[in-house]
């Protein structure tokens, strides 16, 4: 919440606020651009207006006064529902540089990532592909709640570093339900983590 605010007021500084797509339903003008938060939001504004993601847009800025890190190791995960926008993944990218985040790729990661938290993420062993075909038609979000968490227990074990940074609520969830040290890129960004 504490990042919210401060997102919030660094937007109400240079521009008009529209708010979120989701609650905050408004009309808007041929020449708006939105700038995008959450993956979500690009799904429901990308017919509607262009669009730039937050990321590309912090990285542009040249007066933001990123924090530092102090070359502290953390894997990156990518959201499914980014594949197809290599911008992100390269803003995401330049941004960790700025705070001083030596990040490690994991294997799914740009246009083959297959994980969104709790939304989506495909199970690789044998015994949980046979669990979860029980459940036809199912998305992970409405799996059995022990499933869902075997599978993103299952998907954190793949990481090679203690902390996990990514830029999705849903892919944040995911990890910290998997057990995993979930950091969004906002809270590091706007130096709301304490490492």
């Amino acid at each position: 919440m504490k990042t919210a605010i401060k997102v919030r007021k660094y937007f109400k500084e240079r521009m008009n606020v529209g708010g979120c797509c989701l609650h905050d339903c408004k009309t808007y003008n041929d020449d708006d651009i939105g700038i995008i938060v959450c993956q979500h939001c690009r799904e429901e504004l990308e017919p509607k207006l262009d669009i730039i993601s937050i990321w590309e847009y912090l990285d542009q800025d040249a007066d933001f006064e990123f924090p530092d890190y102090h070359g502290i190791k953390m894997n990156i995960q990518d959201c499914y529902r980014d594949r197809e926008h290599p911008e992100v993944h390269e803003a995401m990218r330049s941004i960790l540089r700025k705070i001083n985040v030596d990040y490690v790729e994991i294997e799914n990661n740009r246009e083959n990532a297959d994980f969104c938290g709790t939304l989506y993420c495909k199970p690789k062993s044998a015994e949980l592909k046979a669990e979860i075909e029980k459940y036809p038609h199912t998305e992970t979000l409405n799996l059995p709640e022990e499933l869902k968490e075997a599978l993103m227990k299952e998907h954190v074990s793949q990481y090679s570093e203690e902390y996990v940074v990514c830029d999705c609520n849903r892919c944040l969830k995911g990890i910290q339900l998997g057990g995993g040290k979930g950091y969004h890129l906002l809270d590091l960004v706007f130096g709301d983590v304490q490492l």
